[in-house]
């Protein structure tokens, strides 16, 4: 039996395969559709992270905002038979005073057990035993036990605000685990932004205003402070507790440095004793009036995400 013969197709052109020139084109292709792919999903994760800080400090916002202001219409304790306008002023610097131990944005705010204890009329407590309460009771007990630094002092004093404090006791139901953590590992937990990183607090930011704020104006005659209806203190303004994210900026920063340079904001470099809202704008760390610009990092601040810009959308 003979095989038969092959079948073949006249014509056909030979092949031939890529040269290295077309090779070169489609793996530049590839790279340049590549790039553009990893850029979009770069700019998604941000957007993501953004959202997620935005939703975190939102519902910080919701607790602090409200207990901030319930002093409005809180009691504190006033010296019998003063004149009315003296029992006023007299009123006013207590609240003010009250809300530097109950609204801590520093751990220099919260006494030592020793400090509480105190009844020697000459110290802070056993001249204003009003102080003695139960959230300040609290903080000194949280402070006793965790020994904390100050590097995230104010992120992890707003953390035990919501969580101690006792103004909404199923605060932290509202927070997921990865909104919480505790970055130097000092015992005490903050809240974290999407970057993983802590969420800090001014009680008082005088100097987060116009055109940093939204929603705070320096203007005492047309934005008085609530707690001052009789107008008595000529400087003060209504102000708004300022709840902050670093932003994209402190993402890389090294969690273990000491105050973290990312905020971008001036604060106090010490506690507040006065009675009138310029004690609150006196010496900063760094210069500038507390919550405004760090002088010694001036732009740093300008990619921070605050609950200020959220309460004006």
């Amino acid at each position: 039996m003979t095989r038969p013969h092959a079948i073949t197709v006249p014509n056909q052109p030979a092949r031939r395969a890529f040269t290295l020139v077309e090779l070169m084109v489609v793996i530049m292709i590839i790279a340049i559709l590549s790039s553009l792919t990893l850029a979009g999903l770069s700019g998604v994760r941000q957007r993501a992270r953004e959202d997620k800080t935005k939703s975190t400090i939102r519902k910080i916002d919701a607790v602090i905002r409200p207990m901030y202001d319930s002093y409005r219409t809180r009691r504190v304790q006033v010296t019998p038979g003063l004149a009315p306008p003296v029992a006023a002023l007299e009123k006013l610097v207590r609240l003010r005073r009250l809300m530097v131990f109950e609204m801590p944005d520093s751990w220099s705010d919260v006494p030592t057990a020793a400090e509480f204890a105190d009844t020697d009329p000459a110290s802070v407590f056993g001249s204003q035993p009003w102080l003695r309460t139960a959230a300040v009771r609290s903080y000194t007990f949280t402070k006793a036990m965790a020994s904390p630094s100050d590097n995230y002092g104010s992120a992890e004093c707003l953390h035990m605000i919501l969580s101690t404090g006792g103004f909404e006791p199923d605060a932290l139901e509202f927070f997921r685990p990865d909104e919480i953590g505790d970055i130097d590992k000092d015992g005490v937990p903050e809240f974290w932004d999407g970057w993983g990183r802590p969420i800090a607090f001014f009680r008082w930011a005088p100097g987060f205003s116009e055109p940093y704020s939204l929603v705070q104006k320096a203007d005492p005659a047309n934005a008085h402070d609530p707690l001052d209806p009789w107008n008595l203190d000529p400087t003060g303004f209504a102000l708004i507790p300022l709840i902050f994210s670093a932003g994209p900026d402190e993402s890389t920063n090294d969690p273990l440095s000491t105050a973290a340079s990312g905020y971008g904001l001036a604060r106090l470099a010490s506690g507040w004793a006065g009675e009138d809202l310029s004690d609150i704008c006196g010496t900063t760390t760094t210069g500038g009036a507390v919550g405004g610009p760090d002088a010694a990092n001036p732009t740093a601040f300008q990619d921070n995400i605050t609950n200020h810009d959220l309460s004006s959308q």
